[in-house]
């Protein structure tokens, strides 16, 4: 009688799941298309610039887009994973009625941006940001990564004083990681290998509902939660895996002491992917960093708390220059 009790919960344990699962789902899409759009909310764009291409040593194009004033303070906003430098669009936009000059680098494999030889990697993208800064002779930068970006960024800044890290006085750090050990960090970072994964990430209900939850910390609109999908969708999908299995064993942590420079380190209280308290562990390591919470937001906080970001990257611009 046990076993046969048993048995009956194996079978329907599941379904079960399956079922709360999908309510959830329909809750959740149906938040999000009652969730009003921010006031003047656009598809996020970089405002218009001269758009050049670096080469790499090892081949690869990178795609810059430079835009403001060219003889104000220099910000260089590096994106996130699957993202491209249009994810910066409001920020950017700000920080030019500021009277900046703003370059989107697009790392490789994504924005337009080819692989080259050498493939993916933390180091490699860190010599790719350094390679960047070089080519277009920038001095004096103001460097602000997101995600993935701040990964290439914290690579850069610890490869040394003979590096082109020596030409950036400043740096914003927008959730990112310091390291991806871990089993629970490696075992989502190899999903993006799995053909379900990527066939979940697609489904016009499943996707939405993933992103809702891992990308933000309040309810957003549907627009805005179509232009997240739209903006991952633009990397192309090999591009996306091998950039995701590029940062498993990645800790740079050791390092961290290394960076001597203005530094504030920003995170959503509610970002599932990059995690407060992964960052202010960041925060502790740099000697002279600050940590700022963004209460009510997520990962994608450089579009919901756009205001936010763009202060903490202000913040370090006139720490600098007075």
């Amino acid at each position: 009688m046990r076993l046969k009790t048993a048995f009956k919960f194996l079978v329907i344990a599941p379904v079960l799941a399956a079922l709360g699962v999908m309510i959830l789902e329909r809750l959740t899409l149906r938040k999000i298309d009652s969730t009003q759009k921010p006031p003047n909310w656009l598809t996020p764009r970089w405002p218009k610039g001269t758009i050049t291409t670096v080469s790499t040593d090892d081949g690869a194009e990178l795609v810059v887009e430079v835009s403001g004033s060219l003889s104000g303070p220099v910000i260089v906003l590096v994106h996130g994973l699957s993202a491209d430098h249009h994810c910066f669009g409001p920020i950017a936009q700000a920080l030019i009625d500021q009277d900046c000059c703003v370059v989107g680098v697009n790392q490789r494999g994504h924005g337009g941006s080819t692989v080259g030889s050498a493939g993916f990697g933390p180091e490699r993208q860190g010599l790719d940001l350094g390679e960047v800064l070089h080519a277009l002779d920038l001095q004096d930068v103001h460097l602000v990564g997101h995600s993935m970006g701040g990964i290439a960024a914290m690579s850069l800044l610890t490869m040394g004083p003979s590096s082109a890290g020596k030409r950036v006085i400043s740096l914003t750090l927008l959730s990112t990681l310091a390291d991806t050990s871990g089993n629970t960090r490696q075992f989502f970072l190899g999903l993006s290998n799995r053909d379900w994964y990527q066939r979940l990430i697609g489904h016009p209900v499943h996707g939405p509902a993933l992103a809702r939850v891992a990308l933000f910390g309040r309810t957003p609109s549907r627009q805005m939660v179509n232009d997240a999908l739209e903006l991952g969708q633009r990397c192309p999908t090999p591009h996306r895996i091998d950039a995701s299995l590029g940062l498993l064993q990645y800790d740079i942590r050791g390092l961290l002491p290394l960076i001597d420079l203005p530094t504030t380190v920003v995170c959503g209280v509610n970002d599932l992917l990059t995690t407060q308290s992964e960052n202010k562990r960041i925060a502790d390591l740099i000697p002279s960093a600050e940590m700022i919470s963004v209460t009510q937001a997520g990962h994608m906080f450089i579009w919901e708390s756009p205001e936010q970001i763009t202060e903490a990257i202000l913040q370090n611009v006139h720490t600098v220059t007075g």
